[in-house]
Protein backbone atom coordinates (compact mmCIF):
# COMPACT_ATOMS: atom_id res chain seq x y z
CA UNK A 1 0.00 0.00 0.00
CA UNK A 2 1.28 3.33 -1.04
CA UNK A 3 1.27 6.57 1.62
CA UNK A 4 -2.07 8.10 1.41
CA UNK A 5 -3.31 6.07 -1.42
CA UNK A 6 -6.99 6.64 0.02
CA UNK A 7 -6.13 10.36 -0.94
CA UNK A 8 -5.53 9.57 -4.70
CA UNK A 9 -8.77 6.94 -4.72
CA UNK A 10 -10.66 9.80 -3.16
CA UNK A 11 -9.93 12.38 -5.12
CA UNK A 12 -12.32 10.29 -8.06
CA UNK A 13 -15.40 11.66 -5.58
CA UNK A 14 -16.72 15.01 -6.08
CA UNK A 15 -18.19 14.91 -2.33
CA UNK A 16 -14.98 14.43 -0.90
CA UNK A 17 -12.41 16.88 -3.07
CA UNK A 18 -13.28 20.25 -0.81
CA UNK A 19 -11.97 17.96 1.81
CA UNK A 20 -9.10 16.00 0.73
CA UNK A 21 -6.29 18.70 1.74
CA UNK A 22 -8.05 18.83 5.39
CA UNK A 23 -7.99 14.98 6.15
CA UNK A 24 -4.51 14.43 4.28
CA UNK A 25 -2.21 17.02 6.54
CA UNK A 26 -4.74 16.47 10.21
CA UNK A 27 -2.83 14.97 12.63
CA UNK A 28 -3.52 12.12 14.01
CA UNK A 29 -0.62 11.71 16.03
CA UNK A 30 -3.35 10.92 18.95
CA UNK A 31 -5.77 8.69 17.28
CA UNK A 32 -4.33 5.44 18.41
CA UNK A 33 -6.84 3.54 15.94
CA UNK A 34 -6.10 5.63 13.05
CA UNK A 35 -3.52 3.50 11.27
CA UNK A 36 -5.54 0.42 11.78
CA UNK A 37 -8.68 2.93 10.62
CA UNK A 38 -6.60 3.59 6.94
CA UNK A 39 -6.01 0.03 6.23
CA UNK A 40 -9.70 -0.81 6.46
CA UNK A 41 -10.42 2.19 4.51
CA UNK A 42 -7.74 1.26 1.54
CA UNK A 43 -9.54 -2.26 1.54
CA UNK A 44 -13.04 -0.50 1.48
CA UNK A 45 -11.94 1.29 -1.20
CA UNK A 46 -10.60 -2.03 -2.96
CA UNK A 47 -13.99 -2.79 -3.42
CA UNK A 48 -14.25 0.06 -5.20
CA UNK A 49 -12.01 -0.82 -8.12
CA UNK A 50 -13.76 -1.67 -11.62
CA UNK A 51 -10.91 -3.35 -12.55
CA UNK A 52 -11.00 -6.34 -9.85
CA UNK A 53 -12.58 -8.94 -10.20
CA UNK A 54 -16.03 -9.62 -8.74
CA UNK A 55 -15.16 -11.64 -6.30
CA UNK A 56 -12.41 -10.14 -5.15
CA UNK A 57 -14.33 -6.86 -4.76
CA UNK A 58 -16.56 -8.30 -2.53
CA UNK A 59 -14.42 -10.18 -0.73
CA UNK A 60 -12.40 -6.58 0.12
CA UNK A 61 -16.17 -5.30 1.24
CA UNK A 62 -16.42 -8.12 4.16
CA UNK A 63 -12.41 -8.05 5.13
CA UNK A 64 -13.48 -4.35 5.44
CA UNK A 65 -16.68 -4.54 7.12
CA UNK A 66 -14.67 -6.88 9.65
CA UNK A 67 -12.15 -4.48 10.30
CA UNK A 68 -14.57 -2.03 10.90
CA UNK A 69 -16.60 -3.93 12.71
CA UNK A 70 -13.47 -5.01 15.14
CA UNK A 71 -12.47 -0.54 15.38
CA UNK A 72 -16.66 -0.60 16.83
CA UNK A 73 -15.70 -3.14 19.37
CA UNK A 74 -12.72 -1.65 20.60
CA UNK A 75 -13.98 1.93 21.20
CA UNK A 76 -13.64 3.93 17.93
CA UNK A 77 -16.38 5.84 17.43
CA UNK A 78 -15.06 8.49 14.85
CA UNK A 79 -17.89 9.54 12.72
CA UNK A 80 -15.40 8.69 9.74
CA UNK A 81 -15.66 4.84 11.36
CA UNK A 82 -19.93 5.02 11.65
CA UNK A 83 -20.04 6.45 8.20
CA UNK A 84 -18.50 3.97 6.47
CA UNK A 85 -20.17 1.35 8.53
CA UNK A 86 -23.24 2.55 7.24
CA UNK A 87 -21.92 2.49 3.43
CA UNK A 88 -20.82 -0.76 3.98
CA UNK A 89 -24.20 -2.17 5.47
CA UNK A 90 -26.03 -0.44 2.39
CA UNK A 91 -23.84 -1.83 -0.27
CA UNK A 92 -23.95 -5.40 1.45
CA UNK A 93 -27.84 -4.76 0.60
CA UNK A 94 -28.34 -4.43 4.86
CA UNK A 95 -30.33 -1.67 4.45
CA UNK A 96 -32.60 -1.99 7.33
CA UNK A 97 -29.09 -2.30 9.85
CA UNK A 98 -27.39 0.52 7.98
CA UNK A 99 -31.06 2.91 8.71
CA UNK A 100 -30.22 1.57 12.22
CA UNK A 101 -27.19 2.71 12.67
CA UNK A 102 -28.40 5.86 10.51
CA UNK A 103 -30.44 6.92 13.50
CA UNK A 104 -28.32 5.59 16.21
CA UNK A 105 -25.67 7.90 14.50
CA UNK A 106 -28.47 11.05 14.25
CA UNK A 107 -29.24 10.33 18.42
CA UNK A 108 -25.67 11.45 19.21
CA UNK A 109 -25.64 14.64 16.51
CA UNK A 110 -29.17 15.84 17.11
CA UNK A 111 -27.71 19.32 15.83
CA UNK A 112 -27.90 17.39 12.16
CA UNK A 113 -31.91 17.39 12.83
CA UNK A 114 -32.58 20.75 12.71
CA UNK A 115 -32.12 23.62 10.27
CA UNK A 116 -28.03 24.35 10.67
CA UNK A 117 -27.28 27.82 11.54
CA UNK A 118 -24.90 29.54 8.91
CA UNK A 119 -21.86 30.07 11.66
CA UNK A 120 -21.57 26.75 12.37
CA UNK A 121 -17.99 25.30 11.37
CA UNK A 122 -17.91 21.53 11.22
CA UNK A 123 -14.15 19.97 10.72
CA UNK A 124 -13.34 16.13 10.74
CA UNK A 125 -9.89 14.73 10.69
CA UNK A 126 -10.58 11.24 8.79
CA UNK A 127 -11.87 11.00 5.17
CA UNK A 128 -15.19 10.64 5.46
CA UNK A 129 -17.04 7.94 2.97
CA UNK A 130 -20.64 8.91 1.68
CA UNK A 131 -23.20 6.66 3.55
CA UNK A 132 -25.07 5.87 -0.13
CA UNK A 133 -23.77 5.39 -3.53
CA UNK A 134 -25.97 8.44 -4.68
CA UNK A 135 -23.99 11.03 -2.65
CA UNK A 136 -20.66 9.73 -4.40
CA UNK A 137 -20.92 11.50 -7.64
CA UNK A 138 -22.82 14.92 -6.18
CA UNK A 139 -20.53 17.93 -6.12
CA UNK A 140 -20.86 19.04 -2.55
CA UNK A 141 -22.96 22.75 -2.19
CA UNK A 142 -22.46 24.97 0.95
CA UNK A 143 -20.18 23.60 3.98
CA UNK A 144 -19.80 20.25 5.50
CA UNK A 145 -22.41 20.56 8.11
CA UNK A 146 -24.85 20.39 5.02
CA UNK A 147 -23.60 17.83 3.76
CA UNK A 148 -23.22 15.61 6.45
CA UNK A 149 -26.95 16.17 7.17
CA UNK A 150 -28.22 15.87 3.67
CA UNK A 151 -26.29 12.98 3.06
CA UNK A 152 -27.39 11.33 6.83
CA UNK A 153 -31.09 12.39 6.92
CA UNK A 154 -31.79 11.14 2.90
CA UNK A 155 -29.88 7.98 4.07
CA UNK A 156 -32.12 7.61 6.55
CA UNK A 157 -35.01 8.32 4.79
CA UNK A 158 -34.07 5.83 1.94
CA UNK A 159 -33.44 2.75 4.21
CA UNK A 160 -36.24 2.87 6.88
CA UNK A 161 -38.96 1.80 4.61
CA UNK A 162 -39.48 1.28 0.68
CA UNK A 163 -41.31 3.92 0.23
CA UNK A 164 -42.47 7.13 1.97
CA UNK A 165 -46.21 5.38 1.94
CA UNK A 166 -45.07 3.71 5.11
CA UNK A 167 -44.50 6.77 6.96
CA UNK A 168 -45.78 10.21 7.34
CA UNK A 169 -42.80 12.24 8.16
CA UNK A 170 -43.35 15.50 5.89
CA UNK A 171 -40.76 17.62 8.99
CA UNK A 172 -37.82 15.63 7.51
CA UNK A 173 -38.71 16.45 3.77
CA UNK A 174 -39.10 20.07 5.30
CA UNK A 175 -35.81 20.44 6.79
CA UNK A 176 -34.20 17.88 3.49
CA UNK A 177 -35.61 20.39 0.95
CA UNK A 178 -33.89 23.47 2.13
CA UNK A 179 -30.56 21.69 2.56
CA UNK A 180 -28.87 22.51 -1.46
CA UNK A 181 -27.58 18.82 -0.99
CA UNK A 182 -30.81 17.07 -1.42
CA UNK A 183 -31.56 14.99 -4.70
CA UNK A 184 -33.95 14.86 -7.03
CA UNK A 185 -35.80 12.00 -5.52
CA UNK A 186 -36.49 13.96 -2.08
CA UNK A 187 -38.38 15.82 -4.06
CA UNK A 188 -40.39 13.54 -5.46
CA UNK A 189 -41.08 11.87 -2.28
CA UNK A 190 -42.07 14.69 -0.80
CA UNK A 191 -44.55 15.67 -3.49
CA UNK A 192 -46.15 12.43 -3.51
CA UNK A 193 -46.47 12.17 0.27
CA UNK A 194 -47.72 15.48 0.20
CA UNK A 195 -50.27 14.49 -2.77
CA UNK A 196 -51.38 11.62 -0.48
CA UNK A 197 -51.91 13.43 2.15
CA UNK A 198 -53.89 15.92 0.80
CA UNK A 199 -51.37 18.92 1.49
CA UNK A 200 -50.51 21.50 -0.97
CA UNK A 201 -46.92 21.92 -1.55
CA UNK A 202 -45.14 25.18 -2.90
CA UNK A 203 -41.67 24.93 -4.87
CA UNK A 204 -38.63 23.57 -3.05
CA UNK A 205 -36.73 26.52 -1.54
CA UNK A 206 -33.63 25.19 -3.27
CA UNK A 207 -33.31 23.07 -6.80
CA UNK A 208 -31.78 19.82 -5.73
CA UNK A 209 -28.22 18.96 -5.98
CA UNK A 210 -28.36 16.17 -9.37
CA UNK A 211 -30.88 17.76 -10.88
CA UNK A 212 -28.59 18.09 -13.70
CA UNK A 213 -26.98 14.72 -13.02
CA UNK A 214 -30.17 12.64 -12.71
CA UNK A 215 -32.36 12.22 -16.63
CA UNK A 216 -35.65 13.17 -15.95
CA UNK A 217 -38.49 10.62 -16.33
CA UNK A 218 -41.64 11.27 -16.88
CA UNK A 219 -40.85 15.17 -17.09
CA UNK A 220 -44.42 16.71 -17.85
CA UNK A 221 -46.30 15.09 -14.80
CA UNK A 222 -43.58 15.50 -12.30
CA UNK A 223 -43.68 19.21 -13.42
CA UNK A 224 -47.45 19.37 -13.02
CA UNK A 225 -46.90 17.77 -9.58
CA UNK A 226 -44.28 20.50 -8.60
CA UNK A 227 -46.12 23.36 -9.51
CA UNK A 228 -47.59 25.89 -6.90
CA UNK A 229 -50.61 25.02 -5.40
Amino acid sequence: MTESAWYIRLGAYPYAQPFLIDWQIADHGRDPFWSRFEEALERYLDSHDSTRPVAERYQALTEAMARFVQLRAEGDGHLATRMVLIRILFDLGERQRAGGEVAGLLQGMSWLTEPIPDDLQIHVNRPLIAPMPSFDQRPVKGDLGLWLQAALLETLECTKADSSYFHNDLQLFKLLLANPNHSLEMERRQRLLATRLGIALGSPEVPAADRDLCPERNGEVWSLLRAPT
